[in-house]
């Protein structure tokens, strides 16, 4: 399968996710959010959406106005998309729900599980780093929860994950230096929770996407 992987933040690659599909045979063509066009999001066999420090509601930004008009039309065409944090707050909006700041500065950063799976393969313990949340869109069947957030839903041919199953380590480590405020992630404490749970995660990874990968082609 050819798989249009749009990264939309250069300190968000596909990680895990990437490695995977490429061992299954998938041929990976990475682009930049601000490269999405009509016919790269038409033409995708499946479209992965990647994370990004904007939210969907930036809407003065250019591109991100774009995607969201791009994403709207392929999910309304049923054209196999799956969509990780940023990906999942765009496909949302763009199906017709949103994704707003969570109050008071909320946000999640590091390791957490989850308190509800209706999908036992979206449960945790995955790597979280987000301060919005999803209202799901219409008709979307909500795969987990956690302390109040939609953390994966699906639609028809697409499926939507608010935590970060492909961030590594090494990727992880990166946000806490570049994209944390200072003081407020305790890198140490991420690189120790990372190396216990990282390797221990790997099989649970493989079927969590293996089941997204299903979910955005089969159903």
């Amino acid at each position: 399968m050819r798989v249009t992987v749009v990264r939309n933040s250069e300190h968000a690659p596909e990680g895990a996710f990437g490695e995977w599909l490429a061992g299954q045979g998938h041929a990976l063509k990475a682009i930049d959010g601000d490269a999405l066009d009509e016919d790269a999001a038409r033409g995708a066999e499946l479209l992965v959406l990647l994370g990004s420090p904007h939210g969907v509601y930036d809407t003065h930004i250019p591109w991100v106005a774009r995607q969201r008009g791009l994403v709207a039309a392929r999910l309304a065409d049923r054209r196999p998309t799956i969509g990780i944090c940023f990906g999942a707050q765009m496909m949302a909006a763009a199906a017709g729900g949103d994704s707003t700041p969570m109050p008071e500065g909320r946000a999640f950063r590091g390791w957490f599980g989850m308190d509800e799976a209706e999908d036992p393969a979206f449960a945790g313990a995955w790597p979280r780093w987000h301060g919005d949340a999803i209202t799901p869109p219409p008709g979307a069947r909500i795969l987990a929860r956690d302390a109040g957030t939609v953390q994966g839903f699906a639609l028809p041919r697409a499926v939507g994950v608010q935590f970060h199953p492909e961030a590594t380590p090494a990727i992880l480590q990166a946000w806490a230096e570049r994209l944390a405020p200072p003081g407020l992630v305790d890198a140490a404490a991420l690189a120790a929770a990372s190396a216990r749970h990282f390797p221990a995660r790997d099989a649970a990874r493989r079927i969590l996407f293996a089941r997204m990968l299903r979910r955005a082609t089969e159903e």
